[in-house]
């Protein structure tokens, strides 16, 4: 089982004098959370992680912005699975089936002039679907 530290408001989390930790389904939607909101190729580390929303807010809006957001969303998921099951195939005994991305049920997409909204809502490998939603601008 992996773990991660939990994240509130882009702040990290206490607990008393330690920093929460958190793992399971709850670890998957924290990721997928973060790998949403974070701007693509801002991170030197890891530069196909996060997404392209903000370039959406404040331009001319059409079905096809919808579409394109629509895809974003799904490149991202796939992005994150595709790390997953990297990282499975390497070790397989690090993850449990709580934090694997298995199923992506369904992404909505609302895109207004100053903000765009995604939906996701996805299950782990024990089938327990968890949603997962951003808000990008204002």
């Amino acid at each position: 089982m992996t773990f991660s530290f939990r994240v509130a408001n882009g702040d990290l989390v206490t607990t008393g004098s330690q920093l929460a930790i958190v793992y399971g389904t709850d670890k998957l939607k924290q990721d997928l959370t973060l790998w949403m909101t974070e701007r693509y190729g801002i991170d030197r580390f890891h530069p196909n992680m996060g997404s392209n929303f903000q370039n959406y807010i404040g331009g001319i809006i059409s079905y096809a912005t919808q579409s394109i957001v629509y895809a974003e969303a799904m490149r991202v998921l796939d992005n994150y699975q595709r790390v997953q099951f990297a990282a499975l195939k390497a070790n397989p005994t690090i993850f449990s089936l709580d934090e694997l991305l298995w199923n992506i049920n369904a992404v909505n997409v609302g895109v207004g002039y100053d903000q765009v909204n995604v939906t996701c809502d996805v299950a782990n490998a024990v089938q327990q679907p968890t949603r997962v939603g951003i808000t990008a601008g204002a």
